[in-house]
């Protein structure tokens, strides 16, 4: 979809991506720091609110906020380029963290590895899959605001949500993700041992 087809005004770029993604970016950092530390509160009750809502944010965050990015980059005026990175940076920082927190334990190369365990694929594929959905929404609204033809449905969306839906299957659902789970260690093991 060409710029002149978007019945939108390309905000400047803090508007369009920044505010976006770094808000998202900061609810999945407030909500980790509050859950990791969640345990400092003496009070049972509220300790286990303060965990279980932080938990629930921080998942939501990492799994879904594309849902909350796209359509906002997207209706701002941000590139197909934007909404990617601007969909991916808070799965990123996460990504990081979490490499990091294992390097303590393997070795460089055993934690590059790490990030193709299926938590990580799982993500990943999901937000692609997300970004799919995401853009056939934005297009199929944008269509109704334009005064010309948008195409709704085109090939790369709808390659990723099938990208996604493969990805589930493999990494999940097929022995409930004992395969994936088995060819991952048999790489681990080639690799490492």
């Amino acid at each position: 979809m060409t710029s002149k087809q978007l019945i939108i005004d390309k905000k400047p770029l803090f508007h369009r991506f920044i505010v976006p993604a770094g808000l998202l970016l900061l609810i999945a950092i407030v909500s980790a720091l509050l859950y990791f530390n969640s345990g400092l509160i003496e009070n049972d009750r509220i300790h286990w609110i303060v965990a279980y809502v932080s938990g629930l944010i921080l998942f939501i965050s990492i799994g879904f906020g594309t849902f909350f990015v796209y359509p906002f980059m997207y209706f701002r005026g941000a590139s197909g380029k934007e909404r990617v990175l601007g969909s991916l940076v808070t799965f990123i920082a996460w990504t990081f963290k979490e490499l990091v927190r294992v390097s303590e334990y393997f070795t460089l190369g055993e934690t590059l590895y790490y990030s193709a365990s299926s938590i990580f694929l799982l993500i990943l594929f999901g937000i692609f899959g997300q970004m799919g959905v995401c853009e056939l929404i934005c297009r199929k609204i944008n269509k109704k605001r334009s005064p010309e033809s948008i195409k709704v449905i085109t090939p790369l969306p709808v390659v990723a949500i099938i990208a996604a839906l493969f990805a589930l299957f493999i990494l999940l659902i097929w022995g409930v993700g004992v395969h994936w789970f088995y060819i991952y260690m048999e790489g681990y093991k080639a690799l490492f041992h």
